[in-house]
């Protein structure tokens, strides 16, 4: 009955046809879900369309949710965030009276209406918006960005009220540090920073000191956003209520120091690693997230195509050798080694790390953390493991000749070894080793794969839509393939689930090199590294910024995010072509 009025009013409004209503109806009765969203799903009425004809059916107002609509921070705190979502409404309150306009999605759920009345003791008053709407001001309002914003203006105000603003020279008496490090307002601070890093996908936090303000920073998808920062008078506070976390000593700022700590976050445990670092307007920290969940991915997630991924899992079966990753920090290659190694795992296996430092202890594996600070470092503990009876051995980076010496004689003796080198692309790995000392003989019978890596934003699918790219970006495109003209182009357009930068999350692009006998018989003659590249591509090798124009080409990312990890490679291309 209710779903025929519905209809009713809609094809009174002209907003449908009968003949779109009856097919509506139809297929509204077939998959049994409502009227309303099956219209929408047809694309004969929009979601405001179907709240506004709602309104009208129950007599009761539309609520007009644009873009100059503000949520108060009195009003965010009458219902609790969970309970917005849940329901998916809005508290409005624009006067004193003991009532409420309560905006909703579905104003006929009175469980919603009966818990927000029994949270808030007013009187309700119902109105109808569009969910998509209502989730967009949700994003907008409740999110902690925005509680940060309002929540520092109280800091400023609690300062001036009681007088806890320090003075520099004020600043080295550790236990009144130590006493406003654990005040309200600092640990309030911290506390939605950590909050808000988790819920936004930061994988760093920087807080940087000026002269007379501070910097905070977040790291998004491999991007820096500033966010709001605390008063310059409270820094010094908050520094040292993270150093009391990490376990680091406050008294200490003219030396670098490191530590670590966990929260807890929806039955999350994330870990903090912090590193400080004395600066001219004081110390400078870099928080950096480590979320177990975000990081113990499987493969298909890293960002290899069903092809690769074969390939990759295969060359992880071999009994011995080395697999190499190579790319720049922040290449995303610790996540395709966790990935490997959750694929790897095994109760008949001994598998062994050597990381500095360990970002997650993976269950079933043995994980041994480097102290260089006595003597541990990574060749001093490969010495060590070879007696433990590995099968598996992962090292988190080769950086000098005594440890990639003792990589390739744990190959030659039967083990499987994986490990990552900073090089820009895949080839000059080869050639990487050769510089650092190794023989070459060595290089050729070990190595058994060397994956190059980098990683693009991919585009976000809440606001992904069809745009053709600038002139620049589809010149490069077809500068690579030449097909690319006939393409189609996405980008985001900028909404709250992406933090109006149009990407959401990242994937991997690759450059897959299987070493065989052509590539063996270079690294013995000592080619260069351009012969390498060369012989690579020749040899099926599909360099990075085909592989990320692929995935353009699939919808996943945009020219223009293959261009800036791709610098430079069209010239390796003419060379191999």
């Amino acid at each position: 009955m209710i779903e025929s009025k519905l209809g009713r009013i809609l094809l009174e409004k002209g907003l449908v046809t009968e003949a779109q209503l009856d097919q509506g109806v139809h297929l509204q009765r077939t998959s049994g879900r409502v009227l309303g969203e099956t219209l929408v799903e047809l694309g004969y009425v929009s979601h405001d369309d179907i709240a506004r004809a709602l309104a009208a059916q129950l007599g009761i107002p539309f609520f007009e949710l644009d873009d100059d609509f503000k949520l108060e921070k009195e009003e965010v705190k009458l219902v609790p965030e969970n309970v917005a979502r849940r329901y998916c409404l809005l508290p409005v309150r624009k006067d004193s009276a003991p009532s409420m306009t309560l905006v909703m999605k579905d104003p006929l759920d009175v469980e919603a209406i009966a818990t927000v009345r029994s949270l808030t003791r007013l009187e309700i008053h119902k109105s109808v918006s569009s969910e998509a709407r209502i989730r967009a001001m949700i994003d907008k309002f409740y999110r902690v960005e925005a509680h940060i914003e309002r929540d520092i203006k109280d800091i400023v105000d609690v300062e001036a009220a009681d007088g806890i603003a320090i003075a520099e020279q004020q600043a080295s008496d550790s236990e009144q540090l130590k006493i406003l490090a654990n005040d309200a307002p600092v640990v309030k601070f911290v506390n939605l920073m950590l909050m808000q890093a988790v819920r936004d996908r930061a994988s760093d936090i920087h807080f940087e000191p000026g002269e007379h303000v501070v910097t905070v920073r977040i790291r998004v998808d491999g991007e820096l956003r500033e966010v709001t920062p605390p008063p310059k008078a409270l820094y010094q506070a908050i520094v040292t209520r993270i150093k009391i976390l990490s376990n680091m000593d406050i008294t200490e700022r003219r030396l670098p120091l490191d530590g670590r700590f966990k929260f807890k976050v929806s039955d999350r445990v994330i870990d903090v690693r912090v590193s400080s670092l004395p600066e001219a307007h004081g110390e400078k920290l870099v928080l950096r997230i480590l979320d177990r969940q975000a990081l113990l991915v499987d493969m298909k997630d890293v960002g290899f195509d069903d092809i690769m991924l074969k390939q990759f899992q295969r060359v992880l079966q071999t009994p011995n050798g080395i697999i190499l990753l190579t790319g720049p920090t922040g290449s995303g290659k610790t996540t395709t080694l966790y990935g490997a190694l959750n694929y790897l795992k095994n109760p008949a296996w001994n598998i062994q790390t050597v990381e500095d430092p360990i970002e997650y202890l993976i269950p079933g594996i043995n994980q041994m953390q480097c102290k260089s600070t006595i003597g541990l470092d990574f060749a001093s503990a490969l010495r060590s493991i070879l007696r433990q009876d590995p099968d598996i051995i992962m090292i988190g980076e080769i950086r000098d000749f005594e440890t990639a010496q003792i990589a390739m004689r744990s190959a030659l003796t039967g083990h499987l070894v994986l490990s990552s080198l900073h090089t820009n692309d895949a080839p000059s790995a080869l050639w990487r080793l050769r510089d650092i000392g190794i023989e070459p003989y060595l290089i050729a019978a070990t190595i058994k794969l060397v994956l190059g890596q980098r990683l693009v934003r991919v585009i976000c699918p809440a606001c992904k839509q069809e745009r053709k790219p600038s002139e620049e970006a589809l010149q490069y495109a077809l500068s690579q393939n030449p097909d690319a003209a006939s393409w189609t182009y996405y980008y985001g357009t900028g909404c709250p689930k992406c933090g109006r930068t149009g990407y959401r999350g990242r994937s991997a692009i690759f450059e897959f090199l299987e070493v065989n006998d052509s590539i063996r018989e270079m690294v013995l003659k000592e080619s260069g590294a351009v012969m390498f590249r060369r012989k690579a591509i020749q040899n099926g090798m599909e360099p990075l910024a085909l592989n990320g124009l692929r995935k353009v080409q699939q919808g996943v990312t945009t020219i223009e995010e293959v261009m800036s990890v791709c610098a430079g490679d069209e010239a390796f291309l003419e060379t191999g072509a």
